[in-house]
């Protein structure tokens, strides 16, 4: 499974940012970093939600923040970050976003084993409260490590 594959590493919590745009800019860092993906990645994601509206707010305050693989996904990888204040998106049933999940995925077929994975975990609204409400790294992944 991948978020077998997490480490403390892909997660960051109290990011600031203004912005849903920086918002996606700040969460995408480790990845961009880690040489994951490419620039025009992040620009192609922000690029979605212009097109497309805000269809990456996947429940309430988490956003899933993703696009095509050929914006520039070099290798797969999935980052967790959460906003010290919320930040809208124009999801009027799911704002403000307070946890963007950042995704880099090869091919569509390891995009939806993704999204299987993450559903077991977010459908658990209090566990979804408490990774928003982690004050630090080690307490988020612990949350999200936690059985049950």
């Amino acid at each position: 499974m991948l978020l077998d594959r997490v480490t403390l590493e892909d997660i960051e919590v109290n990011l600031k940012a203004k912005d849903w745009r920086e918002a996606i800019q700040t969460s995408a860092r480790l990845l961009l970093e880690r040489g994951a993906i490419k620039e025009s990645y992040i620009d192609g994601m922000i690029q979605s939600v212009e097109n497309n509206g805000p269809y990456i707010v996947i429940a309430k305050h988490i956003a899933l923040a993703h696009t095509r693989p050929e914006f520039g996904v070099i290798r797969g990888g999935l980052t967790f970050a959460t906003l010290a204040d919320g930040v809208d998106f124009g999801s009027e049933m799911f704002d403000p976003v307070k946890l963007i999940i950042t995704l880099a995925a090869t091919d569509s077929e390891s995009h939806l084993e993704v999204l299987s994975e993450l559903a077991e975990v977010l459908m658990d609204e209090e566990k979804v409260a408490r990774l928003i409400a982690a004050n630090s790294e080690q307490a988020f992944y612990e949350e999200l490590t936690k059985e049950g």
